[in-house]
């Protein structure tokens, strides 16, 4: 049961620190699984009885140097004018299958869902060739605030989406805070997994959208005391904010091909996203 509670610029340096330990940590489950894992199944959404029929398909949403930028679109196969949208900023694996997975779950509760690519179509379950991917990208801010800049104007001016929410995951999370920053008045919804906050007031004060975070109490990389500053400058920067920690979760609990998924956790966090996402997104 989770424990509820009402990166920067400068974090390139302490996220490769991270991506090291990650990829020690992940070698050493693996190593004591037997690199064994029994495949589990995502969670259903909540209301999987009413959940529509989608399509879904390969888009260009972006141009970044000269090269167009493929995305992911999944949404209801009857949409309606106005719908509410999403964009999903992928873990450092990549726009891989599980998250063209969590787009069309979304897509079948009724949202128009993007998921990008900051990684110019290369996934991976790699550690070190993750940590590597995601150190490009944090070392091009311009570039990959480029890529989401684009897909929020794709998602408004093509999609004609009404309400816009972001959703990332760990690196994706960062990035979902730092789009939501920079661009606060497109979104309605900011929530992130996992992910390493911002700890300072100034860093909160522009995001007027309501904010739902999920963390694990095991996590080694966004600690206790993180995740309280965080919730302190939230306070003092007036943020809407909620908080769910699972106390026995690691990073990538939610995630089926991680050997940290947890089936009860996941569920729950989902359970939550979509009770978030229907109040902040499908009221007009």
């Amino acid at each position: 049961m989770a424990r509820r509670a009402c990166f920067p610029s400068n974090l390139t340096g302490m996220y490769r620190m991270h991506a090291k330990l990650l990829i020690t940590y992940v070698l050493l489950v693996a190593a004591l699984s037997g690199l064994a894992c029994t495949p589990a199944v995502l969670a259903e959404p909540a209301s999987a009885a009413s959940s529509l029929e989608i399509t879904h398909t390969e888009v260009q949403y972006a141009l970044i140097k000269g090269r167009l930028v493929d995305g992911y679109l999944s949404q209801p196969a009857k949409k309606q004018k106005g719908a509410p949208g999403l964009i999903l900023i992928h873990m450092w694996w990549g726009l891989n299958q599980h998250m063209r997975d969590l787009a069309d779950q979304l897509a079948q509760q009724g949202y128009v869902v993007l998921a990008v690519d900051l990684f110019n179509g290369h996934t991976t379950r790699n550690p070190t060739e993750a940590a590597h991917l995601a150190d490009i990208a944090d070392a091009n801010p311009i570039t990959t605030l480029s890529n989401l800049e684009q897909a929020v104007s794709y998602m408004t001016a093509k999609q004609d989406v009404n309400n816009l929410g972001v959703i990332g995951w760990s690196f994706g999370g960062r990035w979902a805070f730092r789009i939501a920053s920079d661009l606060p008045q497109d979104f309605n919804a900011l929530a992130v997994f996992y992910a390493a906050p911002y700890t300072e007031p100034s860093q909160l004060a522009s995001l007027r959208m309501p904010i739902l975070a999920f963390f694990g109490g095991r996590d080694p990389f966004v600690p206790a005391e993180v995740v309280s500053k965080f919730q302190w400058a939230a306070g003092l920067a007036s943020a809407t904010l909620a908080i769910h920690i699972y106390p026995d979760a690691s990073a990538a609990f939610d995630d089926p091909d991680s050997t940290a998924y947890n089936h009860r956790d996941a569920e729950d966090a989902w359970r939550q996203l979509d009770a978030f996402l229907a109040s902040n997104l499908k009221q007009n």
